[in-house]
């Protein structure tokens, strides 16, 4: 096990909530030498996705359905570290997340943490950390597997992933779209054959995931395929025994008569559409044998975040990348950071961790558009940030980011606020004061200046000497000074 998927010795605990689109599931778990120990695990079938409507608005049944869940999970993570605790939303949560105020706002109030709402690509990357934590043997080419309740993830890799997918196609999507009457066999058409063909033409131009690799299938689908099929053991599921299911399943006329041995009563609803979609992707990707991984997205997020406690944080790691990607100048970056970092440190010497790395990205970052255009790189670098799939990031993290890069100099744009962390001014100024220090790419020392909260404004105190061994930074803060008035906050520039 490396340092990016767990610490070498550790006893704290961990707690990773996945709010799918079907089922909501907890784990609490602690490293042990090297081994991560489940301690306790819970779930509640949601089934969030029945609640999506076309306007993408939640249900209040369903939302007091999920939120009820939450209330009994909340104990359990309440008395963690912040740092030791994830909370992610996926594909439901991903199409209501601006739709959905207040749901967010209840079940973040309830559980005392943040809620994450991740990437397709994100997911996908945490389903394949999950199931190479359980994976023994020596290193091989694998496809990873996952139906959920809104959409699929496929991931190709050998210890780290090389090829990362989400369809967005799910057991409780497709159950809307083909058995909303509840039919399987109608009189003119086979729901589950067309929901088979739909899985199918989903899946064009990915038949290559599965080229020679081992194939692992993870979570709800899957092992209740597995189980169905196997006697209520979690053993492999071989093409021609899923041909025969299928069938079986296919010729019954509702999806009230599917009777199978082992299938557990709650998965029954979304059964014939999870088992259309699994035998899509048999057919389409060529597939004549899935082994079954006890592991899946829970313990991904579990293994990132004994990561991060190690130092292995898969976000700095990204943010490397970027930097190489967008040949960004890293001489610059370093200043521009560890200047920003100063001022916070000024300004609150009780910052968050998470609000000084988030500085600190925004710093490393803060010239990514110039490798594009020099007018615009602010907007441009704001937008490769936003839509960028940056691994180990969540979409409000990424919007955050953004949002520093984008008001790094200049007018202050006013945008709509993210759930969960928001940067605020703090951040903003201390990045902005940062920039103009150093607008020129020349180190320069602040140690005798002194930014502080001044009521609901801030006062920079600087040194007479100092402005007048740097006029061109005088101008820059007067005009600074304007900035902030226009936002109606107020920023005092105290010469000393």
């Amino acid at each position: 096990m490396t340092a990016d998927t767990a610490p070498e010795t550790s006893h704290e605990r961990y707690a990773a909530l996945d709010l799918g689109s079907n089922s909501f599931h907890l784990l609490l778990a602690e490293f042990r030498d090297q081994r991560m120990v489940r301690l306790h695990t819970d779930r509640a079938m949601v089934r969030l996705a029945e609640g999506l409507d076309s306007e993408r608005n939640l249900a209040p049944e369903v939302a007091e359905r999920a939120l009820e869940a939450l209330r009994r999970f909340a104990p359990v993570i309440q008395d963690l570290p912040l740092d030791n605790v994830r909370v992610v939303g996926t594909n439901t949560l991903r199409a209501a997340s601006t739709h959905a105020d207040g749901f967010l706002e209840a079940a973040e109030a309830i559980l005392g943490a943040p809620i994450e709402i991740i990437s397709g690509i994100e997911e996908a990357r945490l389903i394949y950390s999950g199931v190479m934590a359980a994976a023994e043997g020596t290193p091989s080419l694998r496809c990873v597997v996952d139906i959920g309740g809104g959409s699929t993830e496929l991931v190709r890799g050998v210890e780290k992933p090389r090829l990362l997918q989400s369809i967005n196609m799910g057991c409780v999507a497709f159950n809307r779209r083909f058995f909303e009457s509840g039919k399987i066999d109608a009189s003119k058409h086979n729901n589950f054959v067309r929901a088979r063909r739909a899985a199918q033409a989903e899946l064009q131009e990915l038949q290559h995931m599965a080229d020679d690799a081992l194939v692992m299938g993870a979570s709800g689908t899957v092992k209740s395929v597995a189980r169905v099929l196997n006697d209520g053991e979690l053993l492999p599921i071989q093409r021609d025994d899923l041909e025969k299911l299928a069938g079986r399943v296919a010729a019954c006329k509702t999806v009230e008569a599917i009777d199978l041995p082992h299938l557990n009563p709650q998965r029954r609803p979304v059964f014939a559409a999870g088992l259309a979609i699994l035998h899509g992707i048999f057919r389409e990707l060529d597939i004549q044998q899935m082994h079954i991984s006890p592991y899946a997205i829970r313990e991904g997020i579990v293994h990132d975040l004994a990561g991060r406690a190690a130092g292995g944080d898969r976000r700095a790691d990204t943010v490397t990348n970027l930097m190489e990607r967008g040949e960004i100048d890293p001489d610059q970056a370093k200043r521009v950071a560890n200047t920003a970092l100063q001022f916070l440190g000024q300004l609150n010497p009780h910052s968050l961790v998470a609000q000084r790395r988030l500085l600190h990205w925004a710093a490393d970052l803060h010239e990514l558009g110039l490798i594009l255009s020099h007018s615009s790189f602010r907007k441009l670098g704001a937008y490769m940030i936003e839509h960028a799939d940056m691994a180990g990031f969540s979409k409000s993290e990424q919007e955050n980011l953004a949002y520093l890069v984008r008001n790094q100099r200049g007018d202050i744009k006013v945008i709509q606020e993210h759930y969960g962390f928001h940067p605020g001014n703090e951040l903003l100024l201390c990045l902005r004061l940062a920039c103009i220090v150093h607008r020129d790419h020349v180190d320069r020392s602040i140690d005798s200046l002194q930014l502080s909260a001044d009521g609901p404004g801030f006062r920079l105190e600087v040194p007479e000497r100092w402005l007048h061994e740097n006029p061109a930074i005088e101008d820059l803060l007067a005009l600074e000074v304007e900035c902030w008035e226009d936002k109606n906050i107020k920023l005092t520039l105290k010469q000393t």
